[in-house]
């Protein structure tokens, strides 16, 4: 189904800071998650698309998949013909992928942005492709999840588009590989990333410190999007 603007929203799923840190203790004491929140958000305006944010206070049910399911149906029951859902937790993420999403909805394509964990940041899917119970028992939370999605997809012959492969902010060790492909441009990231490092350089040997120096001076460019059936 071709979409318009006006029918299509943005679903930012993610957890509060409080929840994060429980989940994630390498960003205590630390603003990084309250910037990815704020900046997810400044990008999503910046598209003129309805959006919401749902946390856990918003978030119903008992696992992530269930959860995750039943955001996005509560989208389409607000009358919405298309969701792009996207996380809070991947720092590269940009104004030019949730355009290029939101291109490919308006063409009845689906939409993946694909993370390097196996998983994706985004995801834009239109209503008539989304199927509430099936799309829940998906392999969640592991390296497997991408491609479920991908057999899914193609079982109901749904074309998508490809988005970068970028990394999420999951582990400490992401830390190296985020800043190593963050522009310069996002200086307050940077240094939130640098200070989240230093910090555990103190508890980490003179070793692993010189690579992951090493590390965080390699810069590199990603590929364009492309379309597969």
């Amino acid at each position: 189904m071709i979409c318009n603007k006006k029918n299509i929203a943005i679903l930012v799923f993610a957890l509060s800071q409080e929840e994060e840190i429980k989940r994630k203790p390498f960003l205590k004491n630390s603003s990084l998650q309250s910037d990815l929140t704020s900046r997810t958000i400044t990008l999503v305006k910046k598209t003129g698309l309805d959006y919401f944010v749902y946390n856990e206070q918003q978030q119903s049910g008992t696992g992530f998949g269930e959860r995750f399911s039943n955001a996005i149906s509560d989208i389409y029951k607000k009358g919405y013909h298309a969701v792009i859902t996207l996380g809070n937790d991947t720092p590269n993420l940009s104004k030019t992928h949730l355009l290029k999403a939101v291109e490919a909805i308006q063409k009845g394509h689906s939409a993946i942005g694909p993370s390097y964990d196996g998983g994706f940041y985004l995801l834009g899917i239109h209503k008539e492709t989304f199927h509430k119970k099936e799309f829940a028992q998906f392999s969640w939370n592991t390296s497997n999840v991408r491609n479920e999605l991908y057999a899914y997809l193609q079982s109901y012959n749904r074309s998508f588009s490809q988005l970068d492969f970028l990394y999420d902010l999951d582990h400490f060790s992401d830390i190296t590989n985020i800043y190593k492909t963050l522009p310069f441009l996002l200086k307050k990231l940077r240094s939130v990333l640098q200070r989240i490092f230093q910090k555990r350089e103190k508890t980490t040997s003179s070793g692993q410190i010189l690579l992951l120096h090493i590390s965080l001076k390699i810069y590199y460019n990603k590929g364009s999007p492309h379309l597969i059936y």
